[in-house]
Formats: structure tokens, sequence, C-alpha cells
């Protein structure tokens, strides 16, 4: 592990790093090395480990070379508010880790393994957990939701069933990465250091049974078009699954930043909290019956 640490750009950054430092945290990996990784955990006030509700867990963005822990923050403090736990894992990365894209598509799995495992420790349902991310943090997110089906043998008759892995509730990403092999990629270093990309591949992992999904997006987004999340949406739906996809036409590559468009923040969050309730995975209390910021 490297001393590299991102200088906070923005008073308000600075303060969503303050708050993860107060967010209560356990270790959720480590390395024979001396490594390990931490998620903070917000949760509702007086939460304990008997209230079984629905979670979040959120993979930040940063492409794989700068880390934006903080990044989910303010969005970790609105949901614990509204009943949601959130968890926000740290993952390796490029930046500060001697690893491959393969090292960190695993760390992905492992933490989604590891809150479904263990989900009654931390007071959430095992059968509630939204997996979130942004940018390669939703590449993180999508693989472990769109693992394929898994071939069980039936001892009582020839031949074999395909089931579906453990899956989350549903799966979120904002300004996503949804193509490996897309021109937009090219940093994460996926070609070079994955042997099958395939495997990895969101589009190429298409299938039915997949978790509901929510995609938000900037139409201004200069990095990353919104053409492909529409596509991308649309394959979804194609093989029986649900989808949601909310553009926003006065946003771009800030779309998760409440300090640079509070009116995109609410207008996306809102919307998702509606898709949420609306597949039972959130309770309708959780949707805002006014708008946050007036």
């Amino acid at each position: 592990m490297t001393s590299f640490q991102r200088k906070a750009r923005t008073a308000e950054e600075a303060r969503g790093r303050r708050m993860l430092d107060k967010a209560p945290t356990v270790v959720w990996k480590r390395f024979a090395d001396g490594v390990e990784l931490k998620a903070r955990i917000f949760a509702p006030q007086g939460h304990t480990a008997e209230a079984f509700l629905p979670s979040v867990m959120f993979f930040y963005g940063g492409m794989w070379s700068l880390e934006f822990n903080e990044e989910f923050v303010s969005w970790a403090m609105h949901l614990a508010s509204r009943g949601v736990v959130c968890i926000l894992p740290e993952y390796r990365t490029h930046s500060r880790y001697d690893v491959t894209a393969e090292d960190i598509i695993m760390d992905g799995l492992d933490a989604w393994r590891w809150i479904h495992h263990n989900a009654a420790g931390l007071g959430i349902d095992q059968e509630l957990i939204t997996l979130a991310g942004s940018d390669a943090g939703a590449l993180l997110a999508l693989n472990a939701a769109m693992q394929p089906m898994v071939e069980t043998r039936r001892w009582w008759k020839f031949g074999s069933k395909d089931v579906p892995p453990v899956m989350p509730a549903s799966v979120a990403i904002f300004r996503g990465v949804v193509d490996v092999e897309a021109p937009e990629a090219r940093f994460l270093n996926i070609k070079a250091e994955v042997a099958d990309t395939n495997s990895i591949n969101p589009c190429a992992l298409f299938r039915r049974y997949l978790p509901p999904l929510f995609c938000a997006h900037g139409m201004a987004d200069p990095l990353l078009d919104y053409d492909m999340r529409e596509w991308f949406c649309e394959q979804w739906r194609s093989c029986g699954n649900e989808a949601e996809i909310i553009l926003c036409p006065n946003s771009d590559h800030t779309l998760t930043h409440f300090e640079v468009n509070p009116a995109v923040f609410e207008q996306v969050l809102l919307a998702w909290e509606t898709f949420m309730a609306e597949q039972g995975i959130w309770p309708e209390s959780v949707i805002e019956d006014k708008a946050l910021m007036w």
C-alpha cells in the first residue's frame, strides 16, 4: 500500500471525509501482508442487530485511479435517516495497491459475499440488500449482481438444472461503466489484466432472472455518453427483467455530488426511492413527501 491520499477539492468533500472518519467501522477483508479493507456503516439512529432493515452497499467511483471514498456520504446519511442501512466499503485500486483489474473485481465480489454472509450481525435483511456504485464502482456492483446461472445436478433423474446464483435484491448504477470493451473503460486496464473479459463484462452477462436495475446518468457527461446506458437498460428489460433509467439534462460527470448540483441529487434520489418502493425493496415511507432542499 502506498501513502497516496488525494487532496480534498472542496470544503464539502473535506466534510464528507470527516463524516467517514466518524462513522462506525468494521474490517471486512484482511490480507496476509497486513493490509485491511474497512467498511463504514451509516445506520438509522438506535439501530440494532435485531432490526433487519433494507440496506445498500455503495462502491465509490474514481475509475480505479482515484479514490472518492466520500462520494456517497451524503446519500448514505440521507438514506439512513429514512430507515436504510448504508455500507461504504473500501476496495483496492490501481492508485494505492499493486493489484490487477482482476483483483479489484474480486474485491467487489468478496464485498457482496461478506455483506450477505454477515447480514444478521449488521442488522440488515439478507433478502433486501442493494448493490450500488458509480463509474468503475458501478462495474463492481453489476459484476456481482450478474453472475451466471449455477448448474445443479438432479440426482433423481438424468441431466442438470440452471438456477440463479445468490443475487442482491436490486442494483443501482450512477454514470456506471457497463462495457469493459468501450473506450471509456480503457484506463481500467481490464483488457490487459483479465484473461477472459467476457466473464466480467456486463454487456456479455445479460440473462433472465436479474434483479431490478436503477440507472441514472447526466446527459451532459463528457466522459460517459448516456446512449450506452439507455441501450444497456433496454437489453436488461429485453431479458424479462425490471429496469428504469433517469436521464438528467443539466448534469455532467458530477451526477452523484450533492455539493455540485443539489437539484440533480434530489431528482435522482427521489426517483430511486420511488423505484425501490415500487419494487417492494424499500417501504413506501422511505419516499420523501416533499423536496429535500426547499
